[in-house]
């Protein structure tokens, strides 16, 4: 039995891509403008099935970039590409990055000293997300509806949501851990063009109950793409239904459970005080805040298991 292959690098980037050529050509890009010795990390780009121009994309940065190589993954789904990737990372971390995000030049550099330097180390690292839109988006839509982040100050999350963890487009862990703990579920994550939510949320949950250092740093930043069809209700409730029904699955609440009533109640309130907050933001601002918020409530209650 062949033995694996030891990491020997400090950092593997993975980008994992479906049928985004446009948008991985953006992506790829900013990890060639990284203030990091090109030598210390490496990019794996995980095609799943393309159809498009990605392959045409990667060669062309292949050719020129030697850090960055290609695998296949035939299975469909997100989290089948992102163990692929840790699987075939050289790199004593692994990051991962969107396919539809940008890395700030320091990306890669604040991720390696976020391993190194803080105590205890830590077993993941994760940073902001900030917006890029195609074109300037409506004035009444506020970029908190996009942005992630866990505030203005380095630290380990301590808050009683830190076992969620990171955002899957700004995240990294120590590979070992990927290792020991199975990577993502295939149960969760996007599969194709299929809205499924929250397999690094659910990688994060197991992770926390027994290693619960998960440091964040607001310099390690991103931005990700922010396109119209975005912003609309519709997709706010949907994307909101999805990720509401992934955390009553992975929480394993049941109906009627104090869990389950407490939602329900938190839910009920949040329903009856909507028409307090038009007096504070657009019209329009406060529609997608409810389809979202709406959206998660009602995923979770009806997302949760029987006893």
């Amino acid at each position: 039995m062949t033995k694996p292959t030891k990491p020997h690098l400090k950092l593997s980037v993975v980008v994992c891509t479906y049928n985004r050529d446009c948008m991985l050509a953006h992506c790829l890009r900013s990890l060639t403008n990284q203030t990091v010795d090109p030598k210390q990390f490496e990019v794996i780009v995980v095609d799943n099935n393309s159809t498009d121009k990605t392959r045409y994309v990667i060669l062309g940065y292949e050719e020129h970039f030697p850090y960055i190589r290609s695998i296949k993954e035939p299975k469909q789904g997100l989290s089948n590409a992102r163990n692929a990737g840790w699987r075939a990372a050289k790199g004593t971390y692994v990051a991962y990055l969107d396919d539809d995000a940008q890395a700030v030049p320091a990306w890669c550099e604040r991720i390696i000293a976020a391993f190194e330097t803080a105590s205890p180390q830590p077993v993941a690292v994760g940073g902001v997300i900030h917006p890029w839109y195609e074109d300037y988006p409506p004035p009444w839509f506020s970029d908190d509806l996009e942005i992630r982040s866990w505030g203005d100050s380095a630290g380990f999350l301590n808050s009683p949501d830190a076992r969620y963890g990171f955002s899957g487009s700004n995240m990294a862990f120590r590979r070992e851990v990927l290792e020991t703990f199975g990577g993502f579920s295939d149960s969760f994550g996007m599969d194709g063009r299929t809205i499924r939510m929250s397999e690094e949320v659910e990688l994060f949950c197991r992770i926390y109950r027994s290693e619960p250092y998960f440091w964040y740093d607001p310099s390690i930043k991103v931005l990700h793409f922010a396109p119209f069809e975005h912003m609309t209700c519709r997709y706010r409730f949907k994307r909101g239904f999805q990720c509401g029904k992934a955390r009553a699955q992975i929480d394993g609440d049941v109906f009627f459970s104090p869990v389950y009533k407490a939602r329900l109640k938190s839910f009920l309130r949040y329903l009856i005080g909507i028409p307090r907050l038009f007096g504070k933001c657009d019209r329009k601002t406060v529609f997608m805040r409810c389809a979202s918020k709406c959206g998660w409530h009602i995923g979770y209650l009806l997302g949760c298991g029987r006893r």
